[in-house]
């Protein structure tokens, strides 16, 4: 079963995809770390976004090992742990403006769907997993939330990396990140048709599983025994 989450920056789709897999015993996969990978050695060789040569040249010779221990993701960068610079500020600012590339897309996208053949089942989380990547996926979830709770969330990571932004900047950068998503000609941010919407402006991440997993017994993908078996339960019954 491949389980596609999209959604908006800072949204959550991250952790509850995490939550998700986890819950699920079910492989857990974000694209997002994979082109964050890729930004920090274009930040680290000092490559503009718009040197497509040397771009092109450095997705050639970059071998990235994405690892999933059921509890946290390691990333390598060509044999060198990046895991803890992924989320930095330099990095959240630049991501799209390598994402956007067509061979880096395609690159990316090689990587997901050889992780899809090796994993039976599967949470993969990004921005167009469902419209893009696997468009056929069995559950297709889309994660939004309100811009101010999105900021603080960002917030709170930057103060654990010990960077001091002010709110401001951090608002404006996801409004812009938001506009490039939406806007871009190549796999823009979309909510597919059949996508399943969690707001997490309203809902924590527990209420969020709840709504999903009552989702997935609607369209039959689960069933009672199937969450019993994974000492899931329910916080409300399903009508």
């Amino acid at each position: 079963m491949i389980i596609a989450i999209d959604g908006t920056s800072g949204s959550g789709k991250s952790t509850i995809a995490k939550c998700l897999a986890k819950k699920l015993k079910f492989g857990f996969f974000s694209a997002g770390e994979l082109y964050r990978a890729i930004t920090v050695k274009v930040l680290d060789l000092g490559i503009n976004e718009n040197e497509d040569d040397k771009l092109k040249y450095l997705i050639e010779n970059t071998q990235i090992t994405y690892t999933f221990d059921g509890t946290s993701n390691v990333m390598y960068l060509d044999n060198e742990n990046v895991t803890n610079k992924l989320h930095t500020e330099e990095v959240s600012n630049f991501v799209s403006k390598i994402s956007c590339k067509p061979f880096i897309r395609e690159f990316v996208r090689k990587l997901q769907r050889d992780t899809a053949k090796n994993n039976e089942n599967i949470v993969m989380e990004g921005r167009d997993i469902g419209s893009v990547i696997f468009p056929d996926a069995d559950l297709k979830i889309f994660v939004d939330c309100r811009i101010d709770i999105r900021a603080e969330r960002r917030m709170a990571d930057y103060k654990k990396l010990g960077e001091d932004v002010s709110i401001e900047s951090v608002i404006e950068a996801l409004k812009d990140r938001d506009y490039r998503d939406i806007h871009r000609d190549i796999s823009p941010l979309v909510m597919c048709e059949n996508s399943f919407l969690i707001d997490t402006s309203l809902n924590s991440v527990e209420t969020s599983l709840n709504l999903i997993f009552q989702e997935m017994l609607r369209r039959d993908l689960i069933d009672t025994k199937f969450l019993e078996e994974r000492g899931i339960k329910l916080v409300e019954p399903v009508e």
